[in-house]
């Protein structure tokens, strides 16, 4: 009888650790409209449309640690893109160089579920490396980065999908 109960609790802490497992799994992963290749030049990313308080951006997307750590270097022009949307598998505190960028940046950071965390300006660093430049980070942990051009406006409100 004992081993039952045992069994029977054990069983029950399993399915409990899947629930929050699979629960974890989906957080974060908020509903962007769905993703295209990006256009020339910008080719070795996606685009999507994004949500950003009212307002509906186009964005180049970075998701794999390849694009992210490219970013917008080298890029003189966004053209005809509203920022990058930089997206993590799970929370980070990773840090932003402007090494090989011409453009002076600002960054929103978001949190998992697309609330604001923290903003930034980033000022240009083209001839440094990412050992030289100025390193950029958020006040606290965060899930999105959301890179527009400086002087485009503030991004306030949540990140999300586009209304409408």
């Amino acid at each position: 009888m004992a081993v039952a109960v045992a069994l029977g609790a054990l069983a029950g802490m399993i399915a409990i650790v899947a629930r929050i497992r699979a629960d974890e799994s989906t957080s974060g992963h908020l509903p962007f409209g769905s993703s295209i290749a990006a256009s020339a030049p910008f080719g070795q990313f996606s685009e999507a449309r994004v949500g950003v308080g009212t307002r509906c951006l186009r964005v180049l997307v970075a998701s794999s640690v390849t694009q992210r750590v490219q970013g917008l270097r080298d890029v003189r022009s966004l053209d005809p893109y509203d920022g990058m949307l930089f997206v993590f598998p799970s929370d980070t505190d990773a840090r932003f160089t402007m090494a090989s960028t011409p453009l002076p940046l600002e960054a929103t950071f978001f949190s998992a579920r697309g609330t604001p965390v923290d903003d930034v300006s980033m000022s240009p660093c083209p001839k440094g490396s990412d050992a030289t430049c100025p390193a950029y980070a958020a006040k606290s942990r965060y899930r999105y980065a959301l890179e527009r051009p400086a002087g485009s406006g503030a991004a306030p409100g949540a990140l999300g999908a586009c209304a409408g």
